[in-house]
């Protein structure tokens, strides 16, 4: 009983309190659809509030047959999209998604995508793990625009 302490102390040195996951908060927006597109975009804005980095790895929702990031970049006039296998965050980092640039596509639409209604999405991320949320369905971005952005 005497060794006790030294048997307590080397289990809470070996637990790992620091490794906490990060902190992910998601917020954006989905341009509406008419009937017949079977694809849609989503801009997504990421804040990794935790203390450590992370990578979104997959995203998801019940209105389409697959969500993934895509980067859009213009090369001797022609614009190009490539898939983003995953996506690292930094700590601290925010990343926002904007129509140009990064954004989700989503296709396979199984119905059109209404203005004035909410998007259901659940984004994987490496650490910390699943996170769900909904972003309204709109012409152009809400005015949360602070003028400055990650990449």
């Amino acid at each position: 009983m005497r060794n006790l302490p030294l048997v307590l102390a080397a289990v809470l040195i070996g637990t790992p309190a620091v490794a906490k996951a990060p902190t992910i908060r998601v917020s954006g927006w989905a341009r509406p659809t008419v009937a017949p597109q079977k694809s849609a975009a989503v801009y997504l804005s990421l804040h990794n509030g935790g203390p450590g980095s992370d990578r979104l790895l997959a995203i998801s929702t019940p209105v389409a047959g697959s969500a993934s990031v895509h980067s859009t970049t213009m090369a001797g006039g022609v614009m190009r999209m490539r898939g983003v296998a995953s996506l690292p965050i930094a700590a601290s980092q925010r990343i926002t998604m904007k129509p140009g640039g990064l954004h989700v596509m989503l296709t396979g639409l199984r119905a059109p995508l209404r203005a004035g209604q909410k998007l259901p999405l659940t984004l994987r991320f490496e650490r910390a793990g699943l996170v769900r949320t909904s972003v309204p369905i709109q012409m152009t971005a809400a005015s949360e625009d602070h003028g400055h952005h990650g990449h």
